[in-house]
């Protein structure tokens, strides 16, 4: 029988490698350990794990539980919380994401492994009782943007980041990447990763500021610092320029 593999995210080096050496002896397999969410959900579309451990606090602009509700909304991976924290608070918020099992520190091996039992089979169990709110990553493609997590007003952009929104002005974001049914936006000071698809952003945001190069990139226009053979120079990164888009660029510029 295949062991049961496992995605661990965990932002204490120590902590992260004591749990991937215990689950190893487990018996279990350990695909990979990540520091933040945003890593963990590119890393549950690499590896298709059957179960993901998380601590609720983690490195980067998602927490774990911000992480668990996005990882929830686009697949059916289970997922085990762990934490120091066991205010009203944090469970509160936790439990919003129907957490598969939840252990709090320290704990021993024992629990840990009854809590992975526990997780798998609360997991099969929802699976054979499938939730009305759940959706495919395909069909997460297609979702509306949702009312909780972005908003879009003017020539502002609003993101999630933790339990806050921030404001990213339209005129700071100078590029935009696809990651699988995420994306990555690139602004001026720093990068956020939310949870739409390219074809999504691309319908709310300004054509006269922005345009589709790549099936994985948009652009905001006046970022552009060079045109390099097939590649578009912004702040020291390489955007290639798709064969389908390229004439559409070119008349968009002033070419002299």
């Amino acid at each position: 029988m295949a062991r049961l593999k496992l995605l661990i995210a965990e932002d204490d080096v120590v902590i992260a490698q004591n749990l991937s050496l215990s689950l190893e002896e487990m018996g279990y397999e350990v695909c990979q350990t990540v520091s933040t969410g945003e890593e963990l959900l590119l890393s549950v579309h690499q590896h298709t794990p059957d179960l993901v451990i998380l601590d609720i606090t983690l490195e980067g602009k998602l927490d774990g539980i911000d992480t668990a509700a996005m990882l929830a909304k686009s697949t059916r991976v289970p997922f085990i919380f762990m934490t120091a924290f066991s205010d009203k608070e944090t469970i509160d918020r936790a439990k919003q994401t129907n957490p598969h099992a939840y252990l709090v520190k320290p704990f021993d091996a024992r629990t840990l492994q009854s809590s992975i039992e526990l997780a798998i089979h609360n997991a099969g169990t929802r699976q054979r009782q499938p939730e009305a709110h759940m959706i495919t990553p395909s069909q997460a493609v297609a979702t509306e943007i949702d009312e909780t997590d972005n908003f879009l007003l003017h020539d502002t952009l609003f993101v999630k980041v933790r339990n806050r929104l921030e404001k990213v002005a339209l005129e700071d974001i100078i590029w935009i990447e696809a990651q699988d049914i995420y994306c990555n936006i690139k602004t001026r000071t720093g990068l956020y990763l939310v949870s739409q698809s390219l074809k999504n952003l691309e319908q709310r945001l300004p054509p006269s500021q922005f345009m589709r190069v790549h099936r994985s990139y948009i652009v905001h226009l006046t970022a552009i610092e060079a045109i390099e053979d097939n590649n578009i120079l912004i702040g020291g990164k390489q955007i290639p320029i798709g064969n389908t888009h390229k004439d559409a660029l070119l008349k968009r510029l002033q070419i002299l």
